[in-house]
This record gives structure tokens, sequence and C-alpha cells, in this order.
């Protein structure tokens, strides 16, 4: 085994190196490799402090250091260090070898003066690096309560006595949301290595973990919720003007439109993604719309349902697969007692999606005046009742 500096002939290595480590770990997919990208010019990096680990010449490891500071009650600023990513190829987790990379790195940064240490991580791994709980140290996070014993907040003083008797509130570094403020230009970026499939999992960080409970599969799609990069295949299909009008929006006119779309309304309660499991591409949206922000006037126990779905997969069941599914959900799971559905006159086949489903004609026509496109066109309303049959 040797530990080493980052040289930049590495840099490539060791940006897929941590892409491997963190992938679907805190996140569907990560972002670790791109603030590690980015990182290398800011004046907060720490060259002296950013290292390599090999074993059998293969790069296994790499830590890099940050400067940062903690806020202290009185309005000034204490100066303070972070660390991370900290990766370890998957091949090579689970023996030992995170912790003898970080320990190297530690006395290190011990050598140089650094005298404390905050970082988010699992404290059953970093408790052997001699971390703990930052709130002993009466360091606060700066999204939690300031009473709350953040369980992944750790900190250390390399140096006893460093912190004192001080008590503040600590911010990640500004670089560390590099991706989260650029995530066009991260998206670009992350296509530039070998793609690899995003999934949400129970074992993420708020809200991923929560958003794993609601995905849901058919025989031909996986519903799940919409992703930030999910805009270039939501701007390669909702700019088709064939597709938006039929269902009341205006089409796309940029990646930056749908990327703000997925932000302000796709990411709502009640919204999913159609992503075919043949090519993994998104190709559609499905959901319910509660009482509260129906088209319709509904009852509270109510919700609208509503989807679309790109053109070349026009004729083909999928509508119908998916929108059996969210019928399934809204009534044994978030139990609705009577779904509504509405579409335009002029496109039957959107009709005949909710007719296979069950749903029957109200024999009511009107218009939808909050539809941003064809709110003067008639549009026909479609009800199932719960327990009818299908």
């Amino acid at each position: 085994m040797n530990i080493r500096l980052e040289q930049p002939q590495d840099w490539r290595e060791v940006e897929n190196l941590t892409r491997e480590a963190f992938w679907n770990v805190y996140r569907p997919g990560c972002t670790e490799h791109y603030v590690l990208n980015q990182y290398r010019h800011n004046p907060d990096f720490i060259p002296a402090l950013d290292f390599v680990m090999e074993e059998d010449g293969k790069t296994i490891g790499h830590v890099m250091f940050s400067k940062a500071e903690i806020i202290l009650d009185d309005g000034s600023h204490f100066p303070s260090w972070t660390f991370g990513p900290i990766s370890i190829h998957p091949d090579y987790k689970r023996k030992g070898y995170g912790l003898k990379l970080l320990q190297y790195a530690l006395e290190k940064a011990k050598a140089m003066g650094i005298g404390l240490l905050q970082m988010e991580g699992n404290i059953d791994f970093y408790r052997h690096a001699g971390f703990d709980l930052a709130s002993k140290l009466h360091i606060h996070y700066h999204e939690m309560p300031r009473e709350e014993e953040v369980p992944f907040f750790l900190a250390q003083e390399l140096i006893p006595g460093y912190w004192g008797q001080h008590e503040g509130t600590y911010r990640p570094p500004k670089g560390y949301f590099v991706a989260d403020e650029n995530p066009l230009d991260f998206e670009s970026y992350d296509r530039t290595f070998p793609k690899k499939e995003k999934a949400f999992n129970e074992g993420q960080l708020p809200p991923f973990a929560e958003k794993a409970k609601l995905v849901m599969q058919t025989e031909r799609l996986t519903l799940r919720p919409w992703m930030e990069s999910d805009a270039e295949d939501l701007f390669k299909y909702a700019s088709d003007p064939e597709v938006g009008p039929s269902a009341g929006w205006p089409p796309h006119k940029s990646v930056e439109e749908s990327l703000e779309m997925i932000r302000a309304v796709f990411s709502g309660e009640g919204m999913w993604a159609m992503e075919h499991k043949k090519n993994r591409e998104v190709i559609g949206c499905v959901g319910y719309l509660p009482a509260s922000a129906s088209n319709l006037q509904i009852e509270n126990d109510h919700a609208e349902v509503g989807y679309w779905i790109a053109r070349p997969y026009w004729g083909n069941g999928l509508c119908t697969e998916a929108l059996q599914r969210v019928i399934d959900y809204c009534f044994q799971t978030k139990r609705f007692t009577t779904l509504w559905g509405d579409y335009f006159t002029d496109n039957p086949a959107s009709g005949r999606v909710m007719e296979k489903c069950g749903f029957v004609d109200t024999g009511e026509e009107t218009t939808c005046p909050k539809l941003e496109v064809g709110s003067d066109r008639t549009v026909k309303v479609m009800r199932l009742e719960s327990g009818a049959s299908r």
C-alpha cells in the first residue's frame, strides 16, 4: 500500500474512482466527482492534503481537504477545516483501507497546524478516527435547530484546546454545492463518464430516502420521482409541438425551462416520471392532483389524474399501464374515494386511456381556465369510484 500526493495526471482516474465509490449512496447517482473536479481550482482547496492511495499499482482511494469556518455567536468567524469526499474503490471497501488513508491524512493535517475539523458522515465509521458528535463541542449545524443532536455532523480537535470554550454554527464551504448550483453543467460533465443507472434507495439521505418509497413498477415502466438530471430527456419530448398542447401546456423552449418545470411542478406530490425499462429513458409523466390543485371542482377526498407520453410511444398501451398503477396507489395508499380525469374532446385517444382503466363519462363538458394552452377548448369529464370494477 502506498499513499502519495495526487498529481494532475491522476485527476480523471480519481474522479472516476470517486464516482464509483459514491454512486447511488446518498442520492440517485452522485455529485462528489464533480465537486472534486471543480474544487481543485477553489482557493479553499488544500493541495498539500490531497492524497491518493495505491495498492499493487492501482489507485484505490482518495481524500481531499478544504478550508472552512464557523460563525461564532458574536458574529465573528473562527477558522476551521473539513475534508471529503474520501473515496475507496468498491472492490476495496470494508477492508480497512479507508481508515488507513484517513489516519494518514489526519496526521499530515495536524503537522500543518490544522486544529479543528468538521465533516458529515457516519459516526460508526468515523469514531475510529477520533471523531464524535460536533454538538459535544457546541458546534451547531446550519440546517438544524441548535438544541438538536445531529447524528451525521461530526467534529474533532486535532490540536487539543484549539477550539476552547467557543460556541458557533458551521456551514459547509460553498464549493461543496457546485453541482446543485450548476445542474446543467454538472450533467454535461457527468455524461463524459460511462453511463450508470441512477436509482432511489431507502439508505439515501432525505429527501431521496422518502422518494425511494414512491418508486413503482409496471411490466414495461418504472414510475419514479423526477430528478433534475431528467431535464435533457424531458426537453427532448416536451419540446415536441404535438405533445404539450394535447395536454394543455406549451412546448418547452429550452433545457433550462424543462429543468425549471421539474423543480417547480414535477417535483411536487403525486408526480411520477415514466422511465422505460428497455432504454432507461424518461418518456412521459403520470400522476394525480389533490382537490386544492385540481382543474375541477372536487371534494377533499377526491383527486384528479393526469398523464402525457412522448409521441414515439403513442398507441402502445404504456399510458394505460402507468395510469392503472397510479390508480391503485391513489385508492390503496392515499385512500381517495373518487378519481376524476378530463381530456380535450379533440384528443379522444386520451379519453380511451381512462376508459380502459375503468373511468366512465359523466356527461359533463366544460373548459379548464387554469390550463396554459387550450383553455377555450371543450373538455370531457370522466370519473372513477373506489371499488368500481375495472
